[in-house]
C-alpha cells in the first residue's frame, strides 16, 4: 500500500515573507516529493462538528472574524494572520481529519499531512507559537468518534506542544508523549506535568542524536507497545536539526532519520496507521533533507 501526503496551495497563502514560519518552508519540505511513489491528495475543510469539540466556538468565530475583517495581524507576539489564514487553518486540520478518515477506510496506512499553519501550540481558545488551530488534536478526536479506541500521540518537535497536551490531558484512551528542549518556549512539558496518559521527556540544550536515539528505539517503544493504540498520530517538528536558528538540540540529518524510521518501525511491528502532521522547523535547505529523510522512510 503506497503512503499518501496531503497539501494544498491554501497552506502556502498565509504567509510573512519576514517571519520564521512562512511559506517557503513548506515548498522546500515538499521539494524532494517527486522522488517517491507517494499519492498527493487534497484536504477537506475541518468538520466544525470535530472543530468544536477542541476548540471554543468563540475563539473559531474571533479567528475567522479577524482574518475576514481586521487582517493582516498578529493573535499574540509570534502569530500572525492574513486573509488567507482562516482558510489555511481549517484546510490544516481538515488534513488530519481526512487523514484519520482514509486510514480509517484502510485506504492508507502512512500519510503525512504537509500542512500550515502548524497547531500543537493552540490551544482550545488562544492562538499561539505560530498555531491556529490544534490539527494533531483533531486527528485524535476525530479517531475517537470513528471507533478508534486508543491513539497515540508522539511529538518530537523542539518545543513542548502545550495545546495537544491541554485539549486532550483528560482523555484516557489518548497517550501524549512529548520529547522537546526544556526549560525553553513556551515553558510547559517538565516531568511534574506527567500522568497516566502523559510523557513529557524534557531535554537539555545539545542534546543530540545519541540521546534521541536511546528515547526513540528503547523508552518510545516500551510506552506504546504496552498501550495498543490503534493509531499514531505525529507531530513532527524539524526544529530539533541541528541547523535550526531557533532551537538548540544539535540533532543531525542521521538523528531526524533514526526518529522517524523507529516510529515508523514500531507502527510496522504493531500493524497499525501512522499520520505525520508539520510542525515546526525553520532551515530551509534542513527542511528540505528532513523531507527526503521522512518520505523515504514511509516509502519502506
Amino acid at each position: 500500500m503506497k503512503p499518501a501526503v496531503i497539501f494544498d496551495e491554501i497552506y502556502l497563502k498565509h504567509d510573512l515573507p519576514t517571519h520564521p514560519e512562512n511559506a517557503l518552508r513548506l515548498k522546500y519540505f515538499l521539494k524532494s516529493l517527486p522522488e517517491f511513489d507517494i499519492d498527493l491528495l487534497k484536504p477537506k475543510p475541518v468538520s466544525y462538528e470535530i472543530l468544536t469539540a477542541v476548540h471554543s466556538e468563540n475563539y473559531i468565530e474571533d479567528v475567522r472574524i479577524s482574518c475576514s475583517e481586521n487582517a493582516p495581524g498578529f493573535f499574540d507576539a509570534d502569530t500572525y494572520y492574513n486573509i488567507f489564514t482562516f482558510d489555511a487553518a481549517i484546510m490544516a486540520a481538515g488534513a488530519v481529519e481526512k487523514a484519520v478518515e482514509l486510514v480509517k477506510e484502510e485506504k492508507y496506512k502512512k500519510i503525512f499531512c504537509a500542512v500550515r499553519p502548524p497547531g500543537h501550540h493552540a490551544t482550545k481558545d488562544r492562538a499561539m507559537g505560530f498555531c491556529i488551530f490544534n490539527n494533531v488534536a483533531v486527528g485524535a478526536v476525530k479517531a475517537l468518534s470513528l471507533g478508534f479506541q486508543k491513539v497515540f500521540i508522539v511529538d518530537f518537535d523542539a518545543h513542548h506542544g502545550n495545546g495537544t497536551q491541554e485539549i486532550l490531558q483528560n482523555i484516557p484512551s489518548i497517550f501524549y508523549f512529548s520529547t522537546h528542549q526544556y526549560p525553553f518556549y513556551p515553558g510547559t512539558g517538565s516531568p511534574e506535568e506527567n500522568r497516566e496518559n502523559i510523557l513529557n521527556v524534557p531535554l537539555n540544550a545539545g542534546s543530540g542524536d545519541y540521546e534521541y536515539a536511546q528515547i526513540y528505539t528503547e523508552l518510545l517503544p516500551q510506552k506504546i507497545e504496552p498501550f495498543q493504540p490503534e493509531l499514531i498520530l505525529v507531530s513532527a517538528g524539524y526544529d530539533i536539526h541541528r541547523d535550526d536558528p531557533l532551537t538548540d538540540l544539535e540533532v543531525t540529518d542521521k538523528g531526524v532519520e533514526i526518529i522517524v524510521n523507529s516510529i515508523i518501525k514500531i507502527t510496522n511491528n504493531l500493524n497499525i496507521p501512522v499520520i505525520f502532521s508539520l510542525e515546526g522547523g525553520y532551515n530551509l535547505h534542513a527542511l528540505e533533507r528532513c523531507g527526503r529523510i521522512t518520505f523515504a522512510a514511509l516509502s519502506s
